[in-house]
C-alpha cells in the first residue's frame, strides 16, 4: 500500500480548509482566500510602520482582502478608510471582512482604479502594497497573475497619481523591492514628493535587505525650489528573523498590536 497516496485526499482536504481559514489578528480576522493576493509579511509590516494615527481620511490602493484598511482602522479610531481594487473578488472579500470587523461604519471597499479617482477627492494618507509585488503569493492563479502584473499600478504611477490626491500635509506609504529604492525616490521628487522616512528590511540576520518601505510627504514646488537643502529623512533598518529562525525583538515590537503570537 502506498501510504502517501492513501493519505493524500485527506491531506488535500485539510489544506483546502487551511487555505480558506481567516487570518486571525488580535482585534480582527481577515479572510484572504478569494482575493488576488494573500496576506503576507510585507503588508503587515507596512500597516504597522506607516504613520497613520493623525490621518482623518485614508486610501488603501490595491486593497486586496483589506488587511491594510483593517490595520489602519485599529490604529486610528477616527479615520474614515476607503479600500479600492480592480479585482471584483478582492473587493467582495474586503467588503465582507470590513462588515465583520469591529469598525464596519468607518471602512468601505469599492471596485475602482486609482486612476479613475477624481482629483478633488483628498486623503491624508495613501497606503499601498503594490499588487504586482507581494511576498505572500504562492502558486499564483489567474487573478493573482493579473494582480502581480498589473502594470498600470507601478510605484512610479502610484506616486504620480497619488500626489494629486493628497490633502495638505498628506503622506504616501509604500513597500517595494530594495533594488527599486533609488529609482522611486527620484520619481517621487518629480511629483513634488519629499522622502520623510525609509525602512530597509532583511528577512534574516546576516542577510541583505530585500524590501524597502518608503513614506513621502507632499512638498510644494515653490517651497522646494527655495530651500538650500532637502530635509533629512528618518532611516531605519529591520530584521524579521534571528539566525536560528526565531523572530527578532524589533519585529515583535513593531507588530505586537497585531499578531496573536506576539
Amino acid at each position: 500500500i502506498n501510504v502517501d497516496a492513501a493519505d493524500s485526499p485527506e491531506q488535500d482536504r485539510m489544506a483546502r480548509i487551511r487555505n480558506k481559514a481567516p487570518f486571525r489578528f488580535k482585534q480582527f480576522s481577515c479572510s484572504h482566500h478569494r482575493s488576488a493576493l494573500r496576506i503576507g509579511v510585507d503588508a503587515v509590516i507596512l500597516g504597522a510602520w506607516s504613520q497613520l494615527v493623525d490621518a482623518a481620511a485614508i486610501l488603501d490602493v490595491g486593497c486586496g482582502c483589506g488587511v491594510l484598511s483593517l490595520m489602519a482602522a485599529q490604529r486610528n479610531d477616527k479615520a474614515r478608510i476607503l479600500g479600492i481594487d480592480i479585482d471584483e473578488a478582492s473587493v467582495e472579500e474586503a467588503s465582507e471582512n470590513f462588515r465583520l470587523s469591529p469598525w464596519p461604519e468607518r471602512i468601505r471597499a469599492e471596485r475602482l482604479s486609482l486612476f479613475d479617482m477624481p482629483e478633488d477627492t483628498k486623503f491624508d494618507y495613501i497606503i499601498s502594497n503594490p499588487p504586482f509585488f507581494d511576498s505572500g503569493i504562492s502558486n499564483p492563479e489567474t487573478s493573482r497573475e493579473l494582480a502581480r502584473h498589473q502594470s498600470e499600478l507601478s510605484p512610479a504611477s502610484l506616486l504620480k497619481k497619488g500626489s494629486k490626491l493628497l490633502a495638505e500635509g498628506g503622506k504616501i506609504g509604500i513597500v517595494l523591492p530594495e533594488e527599486m529604492t533609488e529609482e522611486i525616490i527620484s520619481e517621487a521628487e518629480d511629483c513634488c514628493l519629499e522622502l520623510l522616512r525609509e525602512m530597509h528590511v532583511a528577512g534574516r540576520e546576516g542577510k541583505a535587505a530585500k524590501r524597502c518601505y518608503l513614506e513621502f510627504g507632499l512638498a510644494f514646488a515653490e517651497q522646494a525650489n527655495t530651500r538650500n537643502e532637502k530635509p533629512t529623512p528618518e532611516r531605519m533598518y529591520l530584521t524579521v528573523e534571528t539566525i536560528d529562525g526565531g523572530f527578532t525583538d524589533e519585529y515583535r515590537r513593531l507588530c505586537a498590536d497585531f499578531y496573536l503570537k506576539f
